[in-house]
């Protein structure tokens, strides 16, 4: 069963207990979390490729394998 699965079968209980409401926005919250973390993750994995093609660019440079004129 898959997420959005159990939030919905909860949503079809709501009568008069808020238990079901409540769990589903715990659950809710949760997966924000873990998509932020996920989205951070991914944010330092380019700025760690950005930096390594950075110092590429000025070996290639010092090396004389391209201009000092070509930006990438």
């Amino acid at each position: 069963m898959v997420f959005q699965d159990t939030i919905r079968i909860r949503n079809e209980d709501l009568t008069g207990d808020w238990w079901p409401f409540t769990q589903n926005i715990e659950d809710i919250l949760e997966k924000i979390d873990y998509i932020i973390q996920r989205f951070d993750d991914i944010e330092n994995e380019i700025g760690e490729v950005d930096g390594r093609i950075k110092n590429l660019r000025k070996v290639l440079i010092k090396l004389e394998v391209i201009d000092d004129r070509f930006v990438f």
